[in-house]
C-alpha cells in the first residue's frame, strides 16, 4: 500500500469517527449506515481517479459528480431517467426533501426521527465533509487543514446534543485526526534522510525525534489539550436550537418521556418567518376567546439556562382522562368540545389540546403523559401532521375567594414547582418582594405581579431582544424591561416561584382568528408562551403577563366584589404592538363583553396573538463565536511558541562550564536549528541530506544574500561543523549575533506574505511535536518498567521462593539409589 492510499483511507475513517458524534440526534441511525457507503465510495472513486492519472484539479470534480449519482440512487431514483441519471425532477426532489429536513429540524429535538429530508442533510453532510478532507489530505497533501472540516462537523454534531458533548466523542475524533496525521507523518518520514550524523530521522539534540513536516500534527496534539481544558473554563452555552427539553427516550413509554419539539426555540424560529402559515383550524362550542388556548407542553424544570420538561412516565390513552389534579368540589366549572384539523406539514409529537382536556379521540399511536396531561406520538412516525381530533375539555372559573382561601400546596408540589437555581440573580427576588408586598395570599400575589406586568411595570412588548431565557437574560429583562412572550412568561414564573407560588411555563398558541364560517385559524403568529400557577383545590391556571397579546382569564383579576372581571392587556407602553395588529382590550367595557373577548380587539392577517423571532444574539451565534475564539486560540499558538524557542535558542549568557567569551556546544547547534528553522518559516525547507557548508551555499543562493549576511552564514556553518566533526570546537558569543543577522537577511528577501506565515503559522513550530511524542514516549516507558519491577516483585520473588523450597525438599527425600548402595532397587 502505497502513501497515498494509506492517507486516502485514514482520511475517510477520521469523517467516519467524528461523524459517530451525529448518531444519537436522529434515530433510527440507518442513515449512518448509508453515509460510510457513500464516503467509502467517494475516497475509492478518488483513489482511481488519481491511479489514472486524472488531473488534480478534475478529480474533486469527478467526486462530487460520484456523490450526486449515489444520492440520486438513494433519495430520488423514481425521479431519475433511467433510476440513476439526474434530472430537472431530481433536483426538485433533492431541493424538497432538504426544505423538509429543515422543516424538522426546527420542529424536533434530539433525537429526531429519521424522516427522508433530515437522512438526506446527514448523508449527505457527512459525505461532503469525506469529500473536502479526502481532497485536502490527498489531491493537495495539506493535511493539517482538515482539522478545520472535521471541526465543524465536530461542534455541530456535538454542540445539539441534550445533556451537551458527552466525552466518548471526543477521542474518538481526536483519535481518527491524529491516525490521518500519522498516516501523512509516515509517508514524509519516509522520505527523509539524515540531519548531520546520526540513524536516519533522528535529529541533532532531540533523541527518538522524527522531522516531520506537517504543522497540522503539531495543532493537534495543542488542540487536543485545549478541548479538554477550554469547556472547563467557558460558560455554557444552553442546548441550542435544537436541543432536547430535559428529557429522555423516544416517547414509546416507559420511565421517562421524549421530547420532540423544542417549543422555545419554535416560537423564535416559526415567528421568524416572513408569513404567517397556517398551523390547524378548529372548531368550537366555547363562546369565549379565554378558553380557546391550545396548549402543546409545560416545561417544569429551569436550570438556570432554560425552561425544560421534566422527566415522567407515559401511559397507553385511556378513554376517558383522569380528573385533573388539585381540582376540588365546588369549583365552578363548565364543558366545551373542540374539533381540530391541523396542516399537513405539522409535524409535531405533540397534541395541541385545551386544558384541561377530558377525553380525546383521535387515530394513531398516541401515549398519555399524566402529570401535564398532554399527548405525545408513540414512535418517531407517529405526528399531528394532517389530523383529525375532537378534545372534550372543562371550563374552570373559579371566584377570588376561593383563589384567595386555596390553601397550601402539598410539600412534593412545592419541591418539584418551586426549585430554582442557586446563581438566580438577586434582582429577581427583590422584585418578587417589592411587587407583591402589601399582598396577603398567593392568589393575591399572581394577579399583582401579572398586572405589574401588563400595567403598572412600564413593561413594553418588543421582538428585537434575544429569544434567551436564562438567569441573567431575566435579569436584563427586568433591567430594561423590554421583551416578548417567552419573556414574561419565564420571568414571571420565576418570581412566582421565588414567593412559594408553584409555577411552570407552558407553550401552545392563542385562540387565533374566527372566520365568517365560525371556524378558527391557528398560525404560525399564533405560537405563544404564558405561565400556570398552581393553586391547591383547584388545579393549574392559566396567567397572562404578556401586554396586547391573547386574553387574560377573568379570574386573574382580583375583585372587591368577588366576582371575575376582564384584565386590560393593552397599555400605553406598547403602542408599536398595536399598531402591527396586536389585539388590544377596552378598559372601560363591560364584563361580559371582555369575558367573550369583544372588547376592541383588532388584528391584521399577518399578526396572529403571538410574537416575532427575537432579534440579537441567537445560542447558534454564540457558538459560532466560540468556535471562532477556539480557531483563534490555535492560531496563536504556534506564533507563541515560536518566539519563546528562539527566544531560548538566542539567550545571551552562557551556561556556567563554558569559557567566559565562548558558546558551548550545545548553544551552537541551538543557533545552528534556529537559523535552519528561520529559513524554513521564510520559505526555505531543511535538506536533510545537506552538510552546513552546503546548507549555507543554498541558502545564500536562495536568500539573495549580501557580504553582510554571507560572512554572517560562514561564521555559524563553520562553528556547527567544528562541533560536530572536530575534536575541540570554540565559538564566540556574536554566533548568536550573525543568526540574527542571517535572519534579517532572509525576511528582506521574502515576500510579505510570506513574512506574515513566518509569524502567525510557522512552519517549523512541529518540532514541539517532537518533543510532546517524546514527553510521552519517556512516560510510557516509565510507567511501564515500573509496572514491571511492581509485577515481579509480586509475582516473580515469591514462585522462586516456592521453587527453592521444592528443590530442597526433594533433595532431603530418600530416592533410591542415594546413601544405600546395597539397595538395588
Amino acid at each position: 500500500m502505497n502513501g497515498r492510499t494509506r492517507i486516502a483511507l485514514h482520511a475517510a475513517s477520521a469523517t467516519l469517527l467524528t461523524a459517530i458524534c451525529l448518531w444519537p440526534l436522529v434515530t433510527p441511525a440507518d442513515w449512518l449506515v448509508q453515509a460510510a457507503l457513500l464516503v467509502a465510495a467517494v475516497t475509492g472513486a478518488g483513489l482511481a481517479l488519481r491511479r489514472l492519472g486524472v488531473p488534480q484539479l478534475l478529480v474533486p470534480l469527478f467526486q462530487l459528480l460520484v456523490l450526486l449519482l449515489l444520492l440520486t440512487l438513494g433519495f430520488a431514483q423514481s425521479k431519475a431517467f433511467l433510476g440513476v441519471l439526474p434530472g430537472p425532477a431530481v433536483f426538485t426532489q433533492l431541493a424538497d426533501l432538504v426544505n423538509s429536513g429543515i422543516h424538522d429540524m426546527g420542529q424536533y429535538a434530539t433525537p429526531a426521527p429519521a424522516h427522508p429530508g433530515l437522512s438526506l442533510i446527514l448523508v449527505g453532510s457527512v459525505t461532503l465533509i469525506g469529500l473536502l478532507v479526502d481532497t485536502l489530505a490527498v489531491t493537495f497533501q495539506r493535511v493539517a487543514l482538515t482539522g478545520l472540516p472535521l471541526l465543524a462537523l465536530y461542534c455541530v454534531g456535538t454542540g445539539l446534543h441534550s445533556s451537551g458533548p458527552g466525552w466518548l466523542w471526543f477521542p474518538l475524533a481526536a483519535c481518527g485526526y491524529l491516525s490521518l496525521l500519522l498516516a501523512e507523518g509516515r509517508d514524509r518520514l519516509s522520505r527523509w534522510g539524515r540531519v548531520f550524523h546520526g540513524s536516519p530521522g533522528t535529529v541533532v539534540g532531540t533523541p527518538g525525534g522524527h522531522p516531520l513536516n506537517a504543522t497540522g500534527y503539531r495543532i493537534a496534539s495543542i488542540g487536543v489539550v485545549i478541548g479538554l481544558l477550554l469547556p472547563v473554563a467557558l460558560p455554557s452555552l444552553g442546548n441550542g436550537l435544537l436541543g432536547k427539553l430535559d428529557g429522555s427516550g423516544s416517547g414509546l413509554g416507559g420511565n421517562s418521556i421524549a421530547t420532540p419539539v423544542d417549543p422555545l426555540a419554535s416560537i423564535a424560529q416559526t415567528l421568524n418567518q416572513g408569513t404567517n402559515q397556517t398551523v390547524l383550524t378548529y372548531t368550537t362550542t366555547s363562546t369565549s376567546r379565554v378558553d380557546q388556548y391550545l396548549r402543546i407542553v409545560d416545561l417544569d424544570q429551569f436550570n438556570g439556562v432554560a425552561w425544560t420538561t421534566g422527566k415522567s412516565t407515559v401511559e397507553d390513552l385511556p378513554k376517558a382522562l383522569p380528573a385533573p389534579d388539585g381540582l376540588g368540589p365546588g369549583i365552578p366549572q363548565g364543558s366545551m368540545s373542540t374539533t381540530v384539523t391541523t396542516s399537513s406539514s405539522y409535524t409535531q409529537q405533540w397534541l395541541p389540546m385545551p386544558y384541561p382536556a377530558i377525553s380525546v379521540q383521535v387515530s394513531g399511536d398516541w401515549k398519555y403523559e399524566p402529570e401535564g396531561r398532554t399527548l405525545i406520538g408513540g414512535t418517531g412516525a407517529t405526528t399531528a401532521a394532517g389530523l383529525k381530533y375532537t378534545v372534550s375539555s372543562l371550563v374552570l372559573d373559579p371566584t377570588n375567594q376561593q383563589l384567595t382561601d386555596a390553601p397550601a400546596p402539598s410539600a412534593a408540589m412545592l419541591k418539584t414547582y418551586t426549585a430554582l437555581p442557586a446563581d438566580l440573580p438577586q434582582l429577581v427576588r427583590t422584585d418578587a418582594a417589592s411587587v407583591t408586598a402589601g399582598a396577603g395570599s398567593a392568589y393575591a400575589k399572581a394577579v399583582a405581579l401579572q398586572n405589574w406586568f401588563t400595567n403598572t411595570g412600564g413593561f413594553s412588548y418588543n421582538t428585537s431582544v434575544s429569544g434567551d431565557t436564562g438567569s441573567n437574560a431575566m435579569a436584563e429583562f427586568l433591567k430594561n424591561k423590554q421583551g416578548f412572550c417567552v419573556h414574561f412568561a419565564a420571568t414571571m414564573a420565576a418570581m412566582a416561584r421565588v414567593l412559594g407560588i408553584p409555577a411552570r411555563v407552558v407553550i401552545g398558541f392563542t385562540p387565533g382568528v374566527e372566520q365568517p364560517d365560525g371556524t378558527w385559524v391557528v398560525g404560525t403568529k399564533d405560537a405563544h408562551a404564558w405561565p400556570e400557577l398552581y393553586f391547591a383545590g383547584i388545579g393549574w391556571l392559566r396567567f397572562e403577563p404578556t401586554p396586547t397579546i391573547g386574553v387574560a382569564p377573568g379570574y386573574s383579576v382580583e375583585s372587591s366584589t368577588g366576582t371575575t372581571a376582564p384584565l386590560p392587556t393593552g397599555t400605553a407602553t406598547a403602542p408599536a404592538a398595536t399598531a402591527t395588529g396586536k389585539p388590544t382590550t377596552n378598559p372601560g367595557c363591560p364584563r361580559a363583553e371582555g369575558r367573550a373577548g369583544n372588547c376592541g380587539s383588532g388584528r391584521t392577517d399577518t399578526a396572529q396573538g403571538g410574537t416575532q423571532a427575537a432579534g440579537g444574539t441567537s445560542p447558534l451565534a454564540l457558538a459560532l463565536i466560540a468556535l471562532a475564539a477556539l480557531l483563534l486560540v490555535l492560531l496563536l499558538v504556534p506564533m507563541l511558541w515560536r518566539l519563546n524557542t528562539r527566544r531560548a535558542r538566542l539567550r545571551p549568557h552562557p551556561p556556567a562550564q563554558a569559557a567566559p567569551f565562548e558558546l558551548s556546544e550545545e548553544q551552537v547547534l541551538a543557533a545552528w536549528r534556529e537559523m535552519i528553522d528561520s529559513a524554513w518559516d521564510l520559505g526555505i525547507p531543511p535538506d536533510t541530506g545537506e552538510t552546513p557548508r552546503r546548507t549555507a551555499a543554498r541558502l545564500a543562493e536562495l536568500g539573495d544574500f549580501g557580504e553582510e549576511q554571507r560572512a554572517a552564514l560562514g561564521r555559524v556553518a563553520l562553528a556547527t561543523e567544528q562541533v560536530l566533526y572536530a575534536p575541540t570546537a570554540s565559538a564566540p558569543l556574536s554566533l548568536q549575533q550573525d543568526v540574527r543577522t542571517v535572519r534579517s537577511g532572509l525576511a528582506a528577501s521574502a515576500d510579505r506574505r510570506t513574512r506574515i506565515r513566518a509569524v502567525l503559522l510557522p512552519p517549523s513550530g512541529v518540532r514541539v511535536n517532537r518533543r510532546v511524542r517524546a514527553a510521552v514516549r519517556g512516560f510510557g516507558q516509565r510507567l511501564l518498567g515500573a509496572v514491571r519491577t511492581a509485577v515481579r516483585r509480586a509475582v516473580g520473588d515469591p514462585l522462586r521462593a516456592v521453587g527453592r523450597g521444592t528443590a530442597a525438599g526433594l533433595r532431603r527425600l530418600p530416592l533410591p539409589g542415594r546413601g544405600n548402595r546395597n539397595d538395588t532397587d
